[in-house]
C-alpha cells in the first residue's frame, strides 16, 4: 500500500527522519504493509548542502509547489507556532493527517488541532513531540489508559540535564557547563528556552493534559530554570545525599492541578537522580501501575526520527475515532506544596535557629557554616511566615525515595 508524504523541513529531525527511512524502508514495507514514498520536501534555503539524499525528492521552499491533492500524509519538523498552526489546520481541514514534533506549537494549540482533526476524520499524532525517542505520548495513551494517574513528573531537557550532570560530577560551574552545552551543540546559542525551563513546560503540559485528560494554559505553568544554579549548593546538596535536577511536575490533589518545572533535589536512592547527561526519563504514579519509569535519550536526529517514523507508520494503523478530547479546563493551584525544602538563609546558623525554633517548624541543619536546612513545609502559612523573617538565598523542594 503506498503512501506520498510531504517532508516539511529538513533540519536535525527532518534529515533524520530521511536517513532513518531509507534504512529501514524494507523492515517498514515487511512488517506493516506499507511503503512510503516521500514526494517533497519543503525548506527555506533549497541551495544548502545536506547530508543526505534526496536526489528523487521534489525540494522546495514554496508551500504552493506541494499539490496535497496527491499526498497522503504531511510530516511536520520545521517549527514555528502560529504560522505552522495555520497550516496545518488547512491541512487537516483537507482530511489530511498529520505528524508532527513541534511542541512549541503543540503546548499552545493542541486542543484546537485535535479538534479539527476529528472534525475532518483525520489525526494528528505527535510521539516525538516529548522525550524524543522516548515512546511516552503513545504509552500514556494506549498502554496507561487503564489506570487513573495523579503525578507524571520528568527530566524532559536534555541539555539541562547534561549541564547539572556536569556540574555534579565535575564540579564545573555554570558559566562552563553551559559555554560546554553550546560547543558539543547541546545548547543553543540563545539558550533561554532551555535554561530558563519553557522547553520542559511545553512538554508537561502535554504530558498532563493525556495523564488527566484536561485542557491546560500554558501560562499557568509555573516555570523556573537552572540559570541561578550555584555550585555550592549543588556540592552540599551531593554531600548530604541529593542530586539537583530539573523536573517537570504535573500532579493532581482532589480535581485541582498542580504543573511546574523547577530545579528540585532528589534523593539518590530515587531512580530519577540516576538519570545522568542527555538522557530523559518520565516518572508515572497510577492506581493501577503503581509507579513506572520510562528513560532513554530525550532528543537527537536518528532517536526523535524513530518517533516521528512511528508515527508515520500510526497514522496507518490506528483507527482515527479512538480518542476523545477533553472537554473541561482544568482548576490549576501552583502555590507551595507540602513537602521538605532545601534553603539557604543570608542570616547566621545561630539567626536562623532562633526564627525556626520560635515558630515551631521542623528542620534539620545540613551545613551550619552556609546556613543551610532542610525546612518541612506542612502548609503554605508556614512557608510564608519564616520568609518573612528570613532572607532566603536559595530554596529547592526535595523528592524523597518514596513518592
Amino acid at each position: 500500500m503506498e503512501k506520498k508524504i510531504a517532508l516539511l523541513g529538513m533540519g536535525t529531525v527532518g534529515s533524520g527522519v530521511i536517513k532513518l527511512f531509507r534504512e529501514n524502508e524494507d523492515l517498514i514495507k515487511e512488517t506493516t504493509g506499507l511503503t512510503f514514498t516521500i514526494t517533497h520536501i519543503l525548506v527555506s534555503d533549497t541551495k544548502k548542502v545536506r547530508d543526505v539524499d534526496v536526489s528523487d525528492i521534489h525540494v522546495t521552499d514554496n508551500i504552493e509547489e506541494i499539490s496535497l491533492d496527491n499526498i497522503d500524509l504531511v510530516v511536520e519538523v520545521m517549527g514555528g507556532i502560529d504560522d505552522t498552526k495555520d497550516l496545518l489546520l488547512q491541512i487537516l481541514e483537507l482530511g489530511i493527517p498529520v505528524v508532527t514534533a513541534n511542541k512549541d506549537m503543540l503546548a499552545i494549540h493542541i486542543d484546537e488541532l485535535e479538534e479539527k482533526a476529528i472534525e475532518a476524520n483525520t489525526k494528528i499524532l505527535y510521539e516525538a513531540a516529548v522525550a524524543g525517542g522516548i515512546p511516552i505520548i503513545n504509552s500514556m495513551k494506549y498502554s496507561l489508559n487503564s489506570n487513573k494517574v495523579n503525578k507524571v513528573m520528568g527530566i524532559l531537557n536534555g541539555t539541562t540535564n547534561y549541564m547539572l550532570t556536569k556540574m555534579r560530577d565535575e564540579g564545573w560551574d555554570y558559566e562552563l557547563a553551559l559555554s560546554t552545552a553550546q560547543d558539543i551543540g547541546y545548547a543553543e546559542a540563545d539558550p533561554t528556552a532551555d535554561v530558563e525551563g519553557i522547553d520542559a513546560g511545553r512538554k508537561i503540559l502535554l504530558l498532563a493534559r493525556l495523564a488527566f485528560h484536561k485542557k491546560f494554559d500554558f501560562n499557568q505553568v509555573t516555570m523556573s530554570g537552572i540559570s541561578g544554579v550555584d555550585i555550592k549548593d549543588v556540592n552540599i546538596a551531593k554531600s548530604n545525599g541529593f542530586t539537583l535536577k530539573l523536573l517537570g511536575v504535573a500532579e493532581a490533589v482532589n480535581e485541582v492541578y498542580h504543573l511546574s518545572v523547577s530545579p528540585i533535589l532528589i534523593s539518590n536512592n530515587h531512580q530519577l537522580s540516576s538519570v545522568k547527561n542527555e538522557k530523559n526519563a518520565v516518572y508515572i504514579t497510577g492506581n493501577g501501575i503503581g509507579e513506572a519509569m520510562f528513560y532513554g535519550p530525550g532528543a537527537g536526529s536518528l532517536e526523535t526520527a524513530s518517533a516521528v517514523l512511528s508515527d508515520m507508520i500510526n497514522v496507518f494503523n490506528i483507527d482515527v475515532n479512538q480518542l476523545t478530547l477533553p472537554t473541561t479546563t482544568a482548576v490549576i493551584n501552583n502555590s507551595i506544596v507540602e513537602a521538605d525544602y532545601y534553603i539557604r538563609f543570608s542570616e547566621d546558623i545561630k539567626t536562623v535557629q532562633n526564627v525556626l525554633d520560635g515558630e515551631n517548624v521542623s528542620y534539620e541543619i545540613l551545613d551550619d557554616k552556609n546556613s543551610v536546612c532542610i525546612l518541612t513545609v506542612d502548609d503554605e502559612s508556614s512557608f510564608i511566615t519564616v520568609t518573612n523573617k528570613l532572607t532566603l538565598k536559595v530554596s529547592y523542594q526535595i523528592l524523597g525515595a518514596d513518592l
